[in-house]
């Protein structure tokens, strides 16, 4: 079976389901697509937009994203970049690092120990730095108030250093500070204080829970999770108890609970294969919390609740008692309704767990029938294009066709191509998926289509040669610029649409075998952005990379998102302006599957235009017009 050219802007993956090769997932790692068919999908930190790379990559939140009730008005402290720069941590030790830490101005100024190389890493995280940090956690944990800054700041260098333990940037860490850290984190689970609305740091409880996970010690804290999700449940005796869940410190919270959850599956042996009182506890949760949280900015933790609980379905002691709970959640509920998100997960965890039932349950197929009714809008730009979407309107499906006929008619007048397709290519449709908003892109996408959702949208051409299959790009709107209607990244994935039918021979696996990265997002960022990319100058006024390097991109290099996008799109800009005929010499050998040979190309340009390429990004500006329109 070819592997398909599945193609997303802003990351290619960022979750973290297990692989048999990968082991025990741990927060910000694992990336694999969650729509593999295998397992429901993981709690997902709340976002109104795409993630950053850095936010998907290491479970960081979206400071721009309304989680919940604001607590209340947040005081203006920003990170800044003096805060920022890491090396700075280098030159304290013990007591003194930790002392530090906890006068940064905003927990945003760690978030880059996460990303240390190993040096910088060797140094910041030696034992004594550790034990310390571990020790002064301990102490802010037993006097932590909700107006407390101190106690996120030590926890992300906490949660950091285990995270670098696991992608072996650093060695395993000692077990010292894990034992000093476990007594103080079982007394945050069982008092209130960290749970209480903290107006500066909302996050505070969400680090502290996710910082479990990083320690790979959910198995000793799953009685505290599920008191906390039991804590957090209406009931008769407690009706108000769901009203906690409406405020950002325990929405947040919840996420980073229903994460250790999700993690304890995968350590080994624990008693979430034979006990119902963890599923019952989270099925509650659901069943009780549903009105009171429908409508609200935390009614997502009803669908992460729902395929927690759901989770359990996989376990045979188990099946009986979360066979009855499933079907509770779907009569609870409906397919189309505002609390479908709880349905949809009883649905995927029947088709992945019990499908051999699935008549039983009702929801053979389910995905069809939903998708027929969430994407109920249709319209036919051309006899190659057709869309489908959730909300548009006549005016904006013709919006959105006219800027794709723009853009096809400027790629084939810059890439010469006489709208000739490669040889064997019969991808003459595209469709193209358009969800009202990057949640319900997000809840819909990978049960409809299989595709992993953090990222900008997703182009996928299947396999060209096939005469029965159908390119599709899936996109949303972007709902952050409202009242301007604005479908996000459409230009920038149809032209990966053109550039596949016109430019690159063969299916994904055959134009990626040697490094093309750099023309394939390069070209889809020029094209769609022209002069006007000024996020790509201030990138390449850095100096960080060569020309020569960028030529060799991959998508699977560290710092993709930069190196792909922003100086794709730098170095595709520059062979256009500086060497349009190597451009033609380039996709001349793209549309004959000469991929070896255009290897041979670059190599033998090796690094001739590094230093011409540093002078011309020096000049550059977004004003700019190219001096060559090839």
């Amino acid at each position: 079976m070819p592997l398909l050219r599945l193609i997303g802007i802003t990351l290619l993956t960022a979750l973290w389901l297990p692989t048999a090769l990968a082991g025990a997932p741990e927060p910000g790692s694992t990336p694999i697509r969650h729509g593999d068919g295998k397992q429901l999908a993981p709690p997902r930190l709340w976002h109104t937009r795409p993630p950053t790379a850095d936010q998907a990559k290491y479970w960081l939140p979206d400071s721009k994203s309304i989680v919940g009730r604001p607590n209340r008005a947040r005081i203006p402290r920003a990170a800044t970049p003096e805060c920022k720069d890491v090396n700075l941590l280098a030159g304290y030790r013990g007591a003194a690092l930790a002392n530090y830490l906890m006068s940064l101005p905003d927990a945003e100024c760690v978030y880059g120990l996460f990303s240390l190389s190993p040096t910088q890493a060797s140094t910041i995280y030696q034992p004594t730095n550790l034990n310390a940090v571990a020790r002064q956690f301990s102490i802010e944990a037993q006097r932590y108030n909700a107006s407390s800054s101190s106690l996120v700041l030590l926890t992300l260098y906490l949660r950091a250093g285990y995270y670098l333990a696991g992608q072996n940037t650093l060695p395993a860490l000692p077990t010292a500070p894990q034992q000093t850290l476990r007594p103080s984190l079982h007394k945050l689970m069982q008092g209130s204080a960290l749970f209480e609305p903290n107006a500066q740091n909302p996050t505070t409880a969400a680090e502290a829970v996710l910082l479990i996970s990083n320690m790979h010690d959910e198995l000793n804290f799953l009685d505290d999770m599920r008191q906390l999700v039991r804590r957090y449940t209406a009931t008769p005796g407690n009706p108000d108890a769901v009203r906690a869940v409406r405020e950002s410190s325990v929405a947040r919270a919840m996420t980073s609970v229903q994460t250790v959850f999700y993690m304890a599956h995968y350590r080994g042996a624990s008693p979430l294969s034979s006990d119902p009182s963890y599923a019952a506890a989270l099925y509650q949760f659901v069943i009780n919390n549903r009105a009171g949280l429908l409508g609200t900015e935390s009614a997502f933790l009803l669908g992460d609740a729902a395929r927690e609980s759901m989770r359990f379905l996989q376990y045979p002691a188990l099946k009986t008692v979360l066979a009855d709970e499933a079907r509770g959640l779907l009569a609870a509920s409906s397919m189309t309704g505002p609390d479908n998100e709880i349905w949809l997960a009883a649905a995927q965890a029947i088709k992945y767990y019990d499908n051999a039932h699935c008549a039983d349950y009702g929801t053979c197929n389910f995905e069809s029938r939903m998708a027929d009714a969430v994407l109920g809008k249709r319209y036919t730009c051309s006899p190659t294009i057709k869309m489908r979407a959730q909300e548009l309107t006549v005016p904006q499906f013709w919006s959105a066709c006219q800027l794709m006929e723009q853009e096809e008619r400027y790629f084939h007048q810059r890439l010469k191509t006489g709208n000739k397709p490669v040889a064997d290519d019969r991808n003459t449709t595209l469709e193209v998926v358009v969800f009202d908003d990057y949640d319900n892109y997000a809840k819909y996408a990978s049960v409809f289509y299989g595709i992993d959702t953090n990222n900008g949208g997703m182009y996928e051409e299947g396999n060209p040669t096939d005469p029965a299959n159908q390119a599709r790009f899936i996109a949303y709107e972007a709902s952050w610029l409202r009242p301007n209607f604005v479908v996000w990244n459409l230009q920038h994935e149809y032209v990966h649409y053109l550039d596949g039918r016109f430019d690159m021979y063969g299916d994904f696996a055959q134009s990626t075998r040697v490094p093309t990265v750099w023309w394939i997002e390069g070209l889809a960022e020029y094209l769609s952005k022209r002069n006007d990319n000024p996020k790509a100058i201030a990138a390449g006024k850095t100096g960080q990379y060569a020309l020569s390097q960028i030529f060799g991109n991959t998508y699977a290099m560290p710092d993709y998102v930069n190196r792909a996008y922003n100086w794709g799109y730098l170095a595709t800009r520059y062979m256009f302006e500086k060497h349009p005929d190597t451009v033609d010499r380039i996709v001349n050998l793209f549309r004959n599957g000469q991929y070896d040979d255009y290897q041979a190309l670059m190599r033998s340009m090796g690094s001739a235009d590094d230093a011409a390429f540093a002078q011309w990004v020096a000049t550059l500006d977004t004003k700019r017009t190219s001096a060559a329109h090839h």
